[in-house]
């Protein structure tokens, strides 16, 4: 009840920049998550039982440790690309755009990947989201905007990543609690490696974009795939987290779990969250939001008391950095085959590896018998620095 009346205070409060209004519900969704947590003590940290809802078996500390090695880098990094002074030219992208032919390439794309239509389907959403109702119906959903090519065909990806997941696990897990993946984490994993290792790399684009040019020849006959390229990954801080870039998106993340840990251990007040919020977008991200409605009030999860499901998005990256450099270390022709538009290997490696086990072990168990270690920050930060060190010159 608490919860459902909060949601409904958000509607109104985000579009009327009014956080005050929403403010005493929200105190009331963390009062009861507070208590939640308590039915589990003893615990390390409150906020332990709050993540192992959705990452079972982690705690506080082994996040925090990845977070407080991955948080400088990666704000370095934006700052080094900000001070390079190399733009990118990205215009292209917001010309106008048919929606049945994004339609048609995103599921030219789905369809390389793996994802089984057979067994699923797609259809637009005003967010994207992806549903498993059994091993035979999982479904996809992409939004559609005239005038930004990349919205559909990377949410299609990322989408197709989940799916992949889900299609995949054993048969004879099907109908039981094992099917799907084990954690949100892994699960976002496969929709980043999906959508930013595999489909935006240039590997990808050498395959991929003459057929795109093909179907939107009047807005990209002239342009280079190293120019198409380079625009799909720009590097640009901004307010809203889910427009956020690669290089800035787990900066959003590590805000909220910051903020998240204050409010269970009560630090903090939620009187006192917008400052709170935007001086830590000042700190990461060197931005700070004019007003609630584009900070604070931004998501609706609070509302809904989902407090440790954030962090799940950017250990969902760092997940799959690890899993990709094991990947890359048994596929050594892995790119070459990306190029060629050619999965199957890929795919075949994470149906052995991953998805056929569904639930079957927790996140870090899972992730030690594959890559032979905890979670760990470095890969993703050899990923990162590595691309954008190449794409603006930084190196």
């Amino acid at each position: 009840r608490v919860s459902a009346l909060a949601q409904e205070a958000w509607i109104h409060a985000r579009p009327a920049n009014d956080f005050a209004s929403f403010a005493p519900h929200l105190e009331r969704v963390f009062d009861l998550r507070r208590q939640y947590a308590d039915f589990f003590a003893p615990y390390d940290h409150r906020y332990d039982p709050m993540l192992d809802d959705f990452e079972p078996g982690l705690k506080v500390a082994q996040v925090k440790e990845v977070f407080d090695e991955l948080r400088p880098r990666q704000v370095a990094l934006v700052r080094a690309i900000q001070e390079r002074g190399r733009p990118v030219e990205d215009a292209f992208l917001h010309l106008n755009y048919d929606i049945q032919k994004q339609w048609d390439f995103g599921v030219e794309v789905a369809k390389a990947y793996g994802y089984d239509f057979n067994r699923g389907r797609q259809d637009k959403s005003a967010h994207p989201f992806t549903t498993t109702f059994g091993l035979g119906d999982v479904r996809i959903t992409t939004r559609f905007y005239p005038n930004l090519l990349t919205s559909s065909i990377f949410s299609t990806m990322h989408e197709t990543g989940h799916a992949l997941y889900d299609q995949g696990s054993k048969p004879s897990l099907d109908r039981s609690p094992l099917l799907g993946g084990t954690s949100l984490a892994v699960h976002e994993s496969q929709s980043r490696m999906w959508e930013n290792f595999v489909g935006r790399s240039r590997a990808f684009w050498t395959g991929f974009f003459p057929r795109l040019q093909a179907t939107f020849p009047s807005q990209l006959a002239t342009v280079e795939v190293d120019d198409f390229y380079r625009a799909v990954n720009k590097v640009q801080p901004s307010l809203i987290r889910v427009e956020a870039d690669e290089a800035t998106y787990n900066l959003h993340i590590m805000l909220r779990f910051d903020l998240e840990m204050a409010l269970a251990e009560k630090s903090v007040d939620v009187r006192d969250l917008p400052e709170r919020w935007n001086a830590k977008m000042q700190e990461y991200l060197g931005l700070t939001p004019p007003n609630d409605k584009d900070g604070v009030l931004q998501d609706v999860h609070w509302s809904s008391g989902l407090m440790g499901y954030f962090p799940t998005y950017a250990l969902g990256n760092l997940i799959a950095a690890q899993l990709w450099e094991k990947i890359q270390a048994d596929l050594p022709s892995l790119s070459q085959e990306i190029a060629r538009g050619r999965f199957a290997s890929l795919l075949g490696w994470l149906r052995e590896h991953i998805h056929q086990h569904g639930a079957k072990f927790e996140p870090v168990e899972l992730l030690q018998r594959v890559v032979g270690g905890g979670l760990s920050a470095k890969p993703y930060l050899r990923y990162l620095e590595g691309k954008f060190g190449d794409i603006y010159g930084l190196s």
